[in-house]
């Protein structure tokens, strides 16, 4: 069985998360970031970006879980990727596919009517 592709951007969310919370680590140890102090300010501020994307990373890890097994489409995410398994998405999709040609085929029937009418229209004349 294949993953989601939510699963997979969360092991990549996670992938990406740890190593910059490992450089924030090391950031706030050679005094780079300074936390809990007033008196010298950061020396570098491109170091908070590694902690700061470390944090986004996360929540949006964190929110992907909390999506869990809610319906597809009851996310603003599920535009970006589905969380729904490969083989459920496939299902959705021919029926979204058979739905298409169902509603697709009365313009068609249309279009094949005013044709023919068209025709005969220019016979009788």
């Amino acid at each position: 069985m294949m993953d989601s592709a939510a699963s997979r951007v969360e092991r990549v969310l996670i992938g990406f998360a740890v190593p910059l919370y490992l450089l924030t680590a090391l950031s706030i140890a050679e005094g780079r970031i300074v936390l809990l102090s007033d008196s010298s300010p950061n020396e570098n501020s491109w170091a908070l970006v590694f902690g700061s994307l470390a944090v986004l990373s996360t929540l949006l890890y964190a929110y992907i879980r909390y999506l869990g097994s809610r319906p597809h489409g009851s996310s603003p995410l599920d535009k970006v990727f589905s969380r729904e398994s490969e083989e459920e998405m496939l299902v959705r999709l021919r029926e979204e596919q058979r739905e298409a040609d169902v509603s697709s085929m009365g313009s068609a029937w249309a279009e094949m009517e005013k044709d023919h009418l068209e025709r005969t229209l220019d016979e009788e004349e």
